[in-house]
């Protein structure tokens, strides 16, 4: 494979660097999967409903969950953040975990609080450090880095406040991860999103021709992994492809855009483009160019009209639902006690569309398979990837304003369900930089660091 300088660079960019993620269906076999847990967790609930209530007495917690609230209160404090970036993604995930903690039966257990951080380090240090000291419960966030924050992370842990960690991970062990970057996309036996989209480019350019790569913010963790297990596929599967450039697009349309313009004018003879979250920028560019060519990109509602219009290409990226999701489990480990068993590394499933299964979602809540909305009904970069097996309760009006609709009521989870849903230990180096007991450090078959059993 031949590479430019840039490639080799980003190839050993250190994992603390800043971490901005921008960004997920389904087999029968996970969606029968997500069906059979929440009859499970809807089956276990009045069982749930009496464990809690003779909680209460020893606890003296109205709940009845796990321990009375930090803060003393009749509800438990918990805060819900994002990043001020403008980004439709983050916005959908924190509205999506915000209504979660509104919905029944939560909702009467819960005092929401959203915030927003700014994109840096230290202004997520001293967000975490107030929400703590406020009497915080519960943190459900996006890490700005993967390591950064660890020590606030674990001066909130020690103060007895639940952390969960959305799309982004963080090796801080008392973390909880909900992620799907190193899940196995649902109908594939590979894990890592970027090893499967580069696959999917190599299949529909026939396995062999020159690319473009476009990251998003270049050297954090989510494009980081992304990326190298992008460069294993060419390595495995079309070891002389040629990336003719690459450029960091910040997981901006309008900068996507601009540098795939930049980039056709220097390059005319790109037949496929590797492309980060903003991949409607992408497609843009190559339709003023009059260039109809393969584009890998994520999640776009512009992306996946333009694949129902016959555009060749393959949708793959991360799930909003991660938001709610987090939530969920945040509330999960408040109700049933941090000693419960909750993974502290969960695997969301995620989302592969190409032309041939793009199906849209007539209503406002979850139809099996839908996967983009009809025409108007959201804005370009907007997903329908809202919707995830993890999260049924999902509607457009939550991920719109934060608020879910009249009578619409959370499914939580059981211990069990999130189990099955824990993340392989095989791929645990990747996140935590460490390994489970009885695995070491090791090469996985996709070509990155991982963990082989001892």
């Amino acid at each position: 494979m031949k590479r430019n300088w840039k490639v080799a660079a980003l190839a050993v960019v250190a994992a603390g660097t800043l971490a901005l993620s921008a960004c997920g269906g389904s087999t029968s076999s996970t969606a029968d999967a997500g069906a059979a847990s929440a009859a499970a967790t809807e089956a276990a609930a009045p069982a749930a409903t009496a464990a809690a209530s003779e909680a209460a007495a020893a606890n003296g917690n109205p709940c009845g969950w796990a321990a009375a609230p930090r803060a003393g209160g009749a509800k438990y404090v918990v805060y819900m953040s994002s990043l001020n970036i403008g980004n439709a993604w983050q916005e959908e995930a924190v509205n999506l975990g915000s209504a979660e903690g509104l919905m029944a039966p939560y909702s009467d257990c819960v005092e929401l609080r959203t915030e927003r951080t700014e994109p840096d380090p230290a202004s997520q240090i001293s967000q975490i450090q107030s929400m703590t000291a406020a009497g915080a419960d519960a943190i459900v966030t996006f890490a700005l880095s993967p390591t950064a924050i660890n020590a606030t992370f674990k001066e909130a842990c020690d103060a007895g406040v639940t952390v969960v960690i959305y799309d982004a991970t963080v090796t801080e062990p008392c973390a909880y991860n909900v992620s799907y970057i190193t899940a196995k996309p649902v109908g594939s036996d590979i894990p890592f999103m970027g090893y499967n989209a580069m696959a999917a480019l190599i299949d529909m350019m026939g396995g062999a021709g020159d690319i473009f790569v476009a990251h998003g913010v270049a050297g954090t963790s989510v494009d980081n992994v992304h990326y190298l297990s992008a460069l294993a596929a060419i390595e495995q599967l079309a070891p002389d492809m040629n990336i003719l450039t690459e450029w960091d697009g910040n997981w901006d349309s309008a900068q996507q855009q601009k540098e795939t313009t930049k980039a056709l004018a220097s390059n005319p003879n790109v037949v496929g483009i590797f492309c980060g979250y903003g991949e409607s920028g992408c497609v843009k560019a190559l339709k003023a160019a009059d260039k109809t060519i393969p584009v890998t990109g994520e999640t776009s509602q512009y992306f996946r009209e333009q694949l129902l219009a016959g555009w060749p290409g393959v949708s793959i990226g991360s799930p909003p639902a991660q938001g709610g999701i987090a939530m969920k489990v945040a509330l999960g480990v408040l109700q049933y006690g941090p000693d419960a068993g909750i993974p502290h590394d969960i695997e969301v499933p995620f989302k592969v569309v190409t032309k041939d299964t793009v199906k849209v979602c007539p209503d406002d809540t979850y139809t099996e398979g839908c996967n983009v909305f009809p025409a108007g009904v959201v804005g370009d970069e907007n997903t329908a990837d809202i919707f995830n097996p993890l999260l049924p309760e999902a509607s457009l009006t939550s991920a719109k304003t934060g608020v879910p609709p009249a009578g619409l009521v959370a499914v939580p989870f059981t211990v069990d369900e999130l189990k099955s849903f824990e993340q392989d230990p095989s791929r645990r180096y990747i996140t935590r930089e460490a390994c489970p007991e009885g695995w070491t450090q090791g090469k996985l078959k996709e070509g990155l660091d991982g963990c082989v059993q001892s």
